[in-house]
């Protein structure tokens, strides 16, 4: 087989002053984070930063943050791909200071922790924790101005007994009955049940015995995804740190398995930026008014129906806006086990989000580009046509290609950038790779392209450009780029949220409380 290949240059941020830099880091430190008046966009120059957790975690966190405000030498000898941290003040680095006060901390009190350590069933013992922080939320917030991100650490008790470990083993999966099973698949048919007259019925008693609701014992599957969905019923966007996280970098060594805390950071200090409603870093030339959305599904906690997923929108705008939008459930496919939207789904899950995006941006697309890890069926196309329009579109299927595996001479790897064209309407792109500004390829294994199947109107180079792009806007940290775009990047980890949030809970849409 011959191959065409082309080369995608690597994307330039934009920065404070409009300067543009290819490297998070390197544009943070000499130029700050982005600001543009013709956008109002907002750059914040004091964050307010809140605390729950035990009398010692918060003075832990205390030092953290005042370790973030000075400079850091890296110990890596390679200074392009860990640069030494400037320090985080109104001068350096994200040009912001990060601001604390009691009055914005809530403790955890040792009969708290007591209480919820004796619980035996773990699933009810991470709901009661998960409630436990929300009422400290309420606390902070109770006084009116409060503060602009909340910092949740988590104490040893937590860690050990609500966290990955022999205390919570078996309590990620949930478990149904089979009169729960049933009912579930009743409900998918449009049965109606008792629950309309709130009770229920528990099958592990007498099948004649009615409860109130009341009664039930709370649960949750997973302590940081519950919190994240528990934290959006309050404005302040969260940040979850262990307490071993925060005596790793006070105390660091190398034989630690904790990050340097130079990169700790780096990633601490954008963070807390974004979700303060800073932007640190905007993506240059993407085509003005290009609405790009991410399509994924996740499975729903709450439902005992196994082959049911729930669909989700992740909308990005061509200056890095981001939004979340819940849609409804999907049957998988018998044959493909992929899931696929019906075409009134499709339609109904694309108009809302292109609701969202006119709500935030005061304007429709000029153009919308949808991303998906699995192929277009019909269905799905000719409801997003529906819901399009005469608007210009591209939908692109993205999915890592595991069947090819192409070498070049040298001691590294493929460079990122590289596109090799298979069709007329599929190419390969290797967003991981040899990174010629960071002067390394940063993996571990033999990098894997990424599978570009598009069906639209632009052409397939520009295509790969806005791709390799979208995989250097994650605000969560400042590493210099992810393998997917955004737009897909994060659907697991959005879905693991959303996974736990009851029908009837705030759900907030803005990227930032997900993160």
């Amino acid at each position: 087989m011959s191959f065409h290949t082309f080369f995608v240059d690597e994307p330039d941020l934009i920065f404070g002053g409009q300067k543009e830099e290819k490297d998070p880091k390197l544009g943070l430190k000499h130029h700050g984070p982005y600001f543009s008046q013709d956008e109002k966009t907002y750059s914040p120059t004091q964050a307010r930063i809140g605390i729950i957790g035990t009398s010692h975690t918060i003075f832990l966190m205390n030092n953290i943050l005042d370790l973030i405000k000075k400079s850091i030498s890296s110990d890596n000898s390679n200074k392009w791909l860990f640069p030494d941290y400037p320090g985080a003040s109104a001068e350096l680095g994200i040009r912001c200071e990060f601001i604390t006060s009691n009055t914005w901390n809530e403790r955890l009190l040792t009969h708290e922790l007591e209480n919820i350590v004796k619980i035996d069933d773990p699933n009810v013992r991470i709901n009661e924790a998960v409630e436990l922080y929300a009422s400290k939320f309420e606390n902070i917030l109770i006084e009116g101005s409060g503060p602009d991100v909340i910092i949740c650490t988590l104490p040893y008790a937590i860690e050990n007994y609500c966290g990955i470990s022999e205390h919570t083993r078996g309590a990620k999966k949930p478990k149904f009955t089979e009169l729960e099973k049933r009912v579930a698949q009743f409900k998918q048919s449009g049965q109606s049940f008792l629950d309309t007259w709130i009770v229920d019925v528990d099958d592990d008693k007498d099948s004649n015995t009615i409860i109130d609701d009341d009664k039930k014992k709370e649960k949750s599957y997973d302590f940081r995804r519950a919190l994240k969905g528990r934290a959006m019923n309050y404005d302040p966007p969260s940040q979850l740190i262990r307490e071993s996280s925060l005596e790793g970098i006070l105390n660091w060594s190398p034989t630690r398995r904790v990050q340097h805390p130079s990169t700790f950071a780096w990633n601490l200090s954008t963070g807390l930026y974004y979700k303060a409603r800073g932007r640190p870093w905007r993506l240059a030339k993407l085509e003005e008014g290009s609405c790009y959305i991410g399509i994924a599904f996740y499975k729903n906690k709450l439902n005992p129906s196994e082959n049911i997923e729930t669909s989700m929108a992740q909308i990005f705008t061509h200056t890095g806006q981001g939004f979340v939008l819940r849609g409804s459930d999907v049957i998988q496919d018998e044959y493909t086990l992929d899931y696929y939207l019906k075409k009134d789904q499709a339609e109904s899950l694309l108009a809302d989000a292109l609701n969202l995006y006119e709500d935030k941006v005061k304007t429709k697309p000029r153009r919308i580009v949808i991303h998906k890890t699995s192929l277009f069926n019909t269905e799905e196309q000719t409801g997003f046509k529906a819901a399009i329009g005469k608007t210009p579109y591209d939908f692109i299927s993205i999915k890592t290609e595991r069947d090819f595996k192409f070498l070049r001479t040298g001691k590294y790897p493929v460079l990122r950038g590289t596109a090799i064209t298979l069709t007329q309407n599929e190419c390969l792109l290797y967003a991981t790779g040899y990174t010629p500004r960071i002067r390394t390829y940063p993996g571990h294994r033999i990098p894997l392209p990424l599978k570009i199947t598009h069906i639209g109107d632009t052409e397939i180079n520009i295509i790969c450009k806005e791709i390799l792009g979208l995989t250097k806007l994650n605000w969560n940290t400042t590493q210099f780029s992810t393998q997917y775009p955004i737009t897909l990047e994060f659907a697991r980890r959005v879905g693991q949220v959303l996974s736990e949030l009851p029908e009837g809970w705030i759900m907030k849409n803005h990227y930032r409380y997900y993160m």
